[in-house]
């Protein structure tokens, strides 16, 4: 499909690997976010966000209620089914792109057919989508679906979830790289034979806006006095990073800087979510999120999702029942991380220029480790012509 043909369908990321930044990744994403809400009855912002962004619409609904609860000066819905949402919605997005994305993203073009089928078969088989839980349920993924654990160690790790989680905290570069090469499994495999852009260091910077109020008003001054700011967004001047990598609950000191770790974490998120509960490191004690009121009828509200940090910004008319949305503004992780003068951006000027089969599996690595919400393409042409406008 052509780059303009997925930039009607709802935008896409155009990426010229070898070119230099800001003209070697293009996002086409339209933000129809304020004028499909604004006016809108307060009361249906999260179904509205969570059809306009479905796919990952569960986290997209929780950041729209709470902010509009916080705004309308109402607790918000129970924290513990908050949470258990999260977590579960979170673990499933996970499982897709393991299982229906790195086949074809990561795997050698010898195997990808057989990798994919294989992950397919998987997936269909995957405890996690054999129900729907009800919003208010109450319950961990874990306690809702008792053989997802048993699958993930069966199909995915083919060793103790906990063991496997142990190992990558002591050491996570080590640590994937031993189990690549013992394991026989088809994700051990997808490890086994990264491309060497697999190990290339990334320069990043971190981005925890909600590790304090203080960093939160901030974000929201920003977000209510610059429009344009969540299409190409800066955090204390710099470009940053969000992703399973970067979580309040992560170990201290632990950077995760190149692809490998990148996908590593993504994995190894998985196997906390489908852990039981333990204070913030597995199961729904594992992502964080919350709201904070920053005025009168405005508050903003953020979730740790499966792509990263997730910001709604909203501000409402009045706070009885009949508000309606006066602004809203939504913060993805994927103007974060495919930000044109970015980190991937940087990555991708490393690249060779001449689109071979091997740039396109290096690029179709590093996309993977970004984990984008939209389609990308390699744009051969209509780059050079915007870089010489």
């Amino acid at each position: 499909m052509s780059a303009a043909r997925l930039a009607d369908l709802g935008g896409a990321l155009l990426v010229r690997p070898g070119r230099p930044r800001p003209h070697n990744l293009v996002s086409t994403r339209p933000d129809l976010t304020d004028l499909l809400t604004r006016g809108k009855p307060a009361a249906g912002l999260a179904d509205i966000l969570g059809s306009l962004y479905s796919l990952c619409g569960h986290a997209h609904r929780l950041c729209a209620r709470r902010a509009v609860a916080a705004a309308s000066g109402r607790a918000d819905a129970d924290e513990r089914d908050a949470a258990s949402a999260l977590q579960l919605g979170s673990l499933r997005e996970h499982l897709r792109r393991l299982c229906m994305d790195w086949p074809g993203q990561l795997a050698a073009a010898s195997r990808r057919d057989a990798l994919a089928a294989q992950a397919m078969s998987q997936l269909h088989q995957c405890p996690a989508f054999a129900v729907v839980l009800p919003p208010q349920s109450g319950m961990s993924a874990g306690e809702a679906l008792p053989g997802l654990l048993d699958w993930l160690q069966r199909a995915v790790l083919q060793m103790p979830a906990s063991e496997w989680l142990l190992a990558w905290e002591h050491d996570p570069q080590a640590w994937l790289l031993e189990w690549a090469s013992r394991s026989d499994g088809w994700v051990a495999e997808l490890f086994r034979g990264a491309p060497a852009v697999a190990d290339h260091v990334l320069p990043t910077v971190d981005l925890q806006p909600h590790a304090c109020a203080g960093s939160l008003r901030e974000l929201a001054d920003t977000l209510r006095e610059n429009a344009t700011f969540v299409r190409q967004p800066f955090w204390n001047g710099a470009c940053a990073d969000t992703g399973p990598w970067n979580r309040l609950n992560q170990p201290a000191g632990r950077r995760l800087d190149n692809p490998r770790l990148r996908l590593g974490a993504r994995l190894a998120e998985a196997v906390r979510l489908a852990l039981p509960d333990e204070a913030r490191r597995s199961g729904s004690q594992w992502l964080a999120s919350g709201s904070l009121v920053v005025g009168p009828g405005e508050a903003l509200a953020w979730a740790e999702m499966a792509r990263g940090l997730l910001v709604h910004h909203v501000r409402l008319d009045d706070q009885g029942d009949a508000a309606r949305v006066k602004s809203c503004r939504v913060l993805a992780p994927t103007e974060w991380n495919f930000h044109p003068a970015g980190a991937l951006a940087a990555a991708l000027e490393q690249l060779s220029a001449e689109v071979t089969p091997k740039t396109r599996r290096e690029v179709a690595f590093l996309m993977a480790a970004y984990d984008p919400c939209v389609p990308y393409e390699i744009e051969t042409v209509w780059l050079e012509e915007v870089a010489h406008a």
